[in-house]
C-alpha cells in the first residue's frame, strides 16, 4: 500500500507540473530603428499577449537608425531586431553573424515631403533634401523619384538625418526643402500644410522595406524562442488584416507612436490598401531581389548575388506549422 501511495503520489506531481505553463524564459531583447508603423505587428504582439503566450519575455531597444540596430545585433547586445532590407544585406555582405529570417513590412510606404513654399520637383533644385544616410535606402528612394520628375543627381544637396522623426526636425527647422519621411510622420506633416511630392509604391511597387533578422550566434542556442516569437508575430499579422479589429490596431499605433487617432486611422488604412504588412510574416525573395538590385544600381555591388546566403527560411517554416 505503501509503495502505491508513494507511485500515485509521484504520478500527481508530474501531472501537476504537466499543467503549469512552462517559465519563461531570459528576456528576449528586440531591435527597432524607430517607433514607426513598421513597427505594427511587434506592438500588437506585446498589447495583445502574444509574446506572453509563447512564454516569452520580449523587451525592446530603439537605435534610433538601421544602421544602430544591425551594429548592435551584430555585436550580441540585440538577440532579434526588424531593420531595413538594404542595411541587413549590406552587414552579410561584410560578413556579420546575422540572417533574415521572416518578413515584416513588404513595401515601402515612404513619401517625399516638402516645404510648405514648394510647387513641385522643379521647386528643389540647387535645395538640399534630408534622406537617412549615405548608404541608406532613403537615397535610393529619392534618386529614383527625382530622376523621374526631371531632378539629376547634382541638381540638389543631401543632408542625412537618421530615421524618419529625425528628418522631420529637420523639415520643420528649415535645415532642407524636403525629405523623405515614413508613417505616421508623413501624415502628420501633411496635415501642418507640408506639399506631399509623392509615394515611393508609385516608383517601386515590389520592394520588401524590412523584415526580421538574427544574431545567428545567439539563434543556435535559442532555436525554440525564435519559433515562438515568430508564431506570436503571425497572429499578429492576422489581426491586423481582421477588419473587425481595425480601431483596436488603431488604438495602438496611437499609444506607440504618439500620433492622433486620425493620422493612426490614415496610417491603418494606407497599410490596409497596399498590404504593408507582410502576412504571416512571409518572406518575399523578389522584394529582397530588389534590394539588391539597389545596390547595384547604386554601386555596392556589380551584380545580384545568391539569395540563399542571406536567408534561413527554416525558422519560419517551423512557426508556421498548424
Amino acid at each position: 500500500m505503501r509503495r502505491r501511495a508513494l507511485i500515485a503520489g509521484a504520478l500527481s506531481l508530474l501531472v501537476s507540473a504537466a499543467s503549469r505553463p512552462a517559465r519563461a524564459s531570459e528576456e528576449i531583447i528586440f531591435g527597432i530603428t524607430s517607433n514607426t508603423a513598421f513597427s505594427l505587428a511587434h506592438y500588437i504582439a506585446t498589447e495583445k499577449k502574444y509574446y506572453a503566450a509563447e512564454n516569452l519575455k520580449v523587451g525592446s531597444i530603439v537605435a534610433g537608425a538601421a544602421v544602430g540596430v544591425i551594429q548592435q545585433l551584430a555585436a550580441g547586445s540585440l538577440n532579434i531586431a526588424q531593420a531595413a532590407t538594404d542595411q541587413s544585406l549590406r552587414a552579410i555582405l561584410r560578413g556579420a553573424p546575422i540572417r533574415i529570417i521572416a518578413g515584416a513590412a513588404s513595401k515601402a510606404p515612404f513619401r517625399v515631403v516638402a516645404a510648405k513654399a514648394v510647387n513641385g520637383w522643379s521647386d528643389l533644385k540647387g535645395k538640399t533634401i534630408g534622406v537617412g544616410g549615405l548608404t541608406d535606402v532613403t537615397l535610393y528612394f529619392l534618386r529614383v523619384m527625382a530622376r523621374q520628375n526631371g531632378l539629376a543627381d547634382r541638381d540638389y544637396d543631401l543632408l542625412y538625418g537618421g530615421g524618419t522623426p529625425n528628418r522631420f526636425a529637420q523639415l520643420a527647422s528649415g535645415a532642407v526643402a524636403a525629405a523623405v519621411l515614413t508613417n505616421p510622420v508623413d501624415f502628420a506633416a501633411i496635415e501642418q500644410g507640408y506639399v506631399d511630392l509623392g509615394g515611393v509604391p508609385q516608383y517601386l511597387p515590389n520592394w520588401a522595406q524590412n523584415n526580421i533578422i538574427i544574431n545567428t550566434r545567439w539563434a543556435q542556442r535559442h532555436r525554440s524562442e525564435v519559433v515562438s516569437l515568430l508564431r506570436a508575430r503571425i497572429k499578429a499579422t492576422n489581426y491586423i488584416y481582421e477588419p473587425a479589429n481595425r480601431d483596436d490596431v488603431i488604438a495602438t499605433l496611437v499609444k506607440y507612436t504618439s500620433t492622433t487617432q486620425q493620422i493612426a486611422a490614415a496610417t491603418y488604412d494606407l497599410y490596409i490598401s497596399q498590404q504593408v504588412i507582410a502576412h504571416g510574416a512571409a518572406l518575399s525573395e523578389d522584394g529582397i531581389n530588389a534590394n539588391f538590385d539597389a545596390l547595384v544600381a547604386l554601386g555596392d555591388l556589380r551584380e545580384r548575388p545568391a539569395l540563399a546566403n542571406f536567408i534561413d527560411g527554416s525558422f519560419l517554416a517551423e512557426a508556421s506549422k498548424p
